[in-house]
């Protein structure tokens, strides 16, 4: 199974420390910066699972979600949301717009890891807490 993982995160340092984390982890991961370049990324390569901040420029990662969710190519790629929005009202918005799971920020990478590897393996919506 690939290990490939789309990170959408408006933070270049975020971002790049995610890939550099992720990279360790044993994931290949590809970088996005908005919603539109995420897209434009779904284009060329299919990843196994999307790691998703809500709070994008162009796009919000709600609007994102439901977008993909609705695309017939992207609907069945798990989502696992993640924003430093107070954690209850964020996972109803994330559940809601169609990420499969959520988890808080700022995580434990040991979290991370489990969550995501748990959502590839196709088991079902949770919550990670901060950790």
């Amino acid at each position: 199974m690939s290990k490939k993982i789309l990170v959408v995160e408006d933070s270049f340092h975020l971002g790049e420390l995610l890939g550099i984390s992720l990279t360790s982890l044993g994931w290949d991961p590809i970088l996005a910066e908005s919603g539109r370049e995420s897209l434009a990324k779904l284009e060329r390569e299919t990843p196994s699972v999307i790691l998703m901040d809500m709070g994008l420029p162009d796009m919000n990662g709600f609007e994102l979600a439901a977008v993909l969710k609705r695309h017939r190519a992207y609907r069945k790629i798990p989502i696992l949301g993640t924003t430093g929005y107070p954690a209850g009202i964020a996972r109803e918005r994330c559940l809601a717009a169609g990420c499969d799971s959520f988890i808080s920020k700022p995580f434990a990478f040991a979290a991370l890891q489990t969550r995501l590897t748990q959502l590839v393996h196709g088991e079902g919506p949770g919550e990670m807490a901060a950790t």
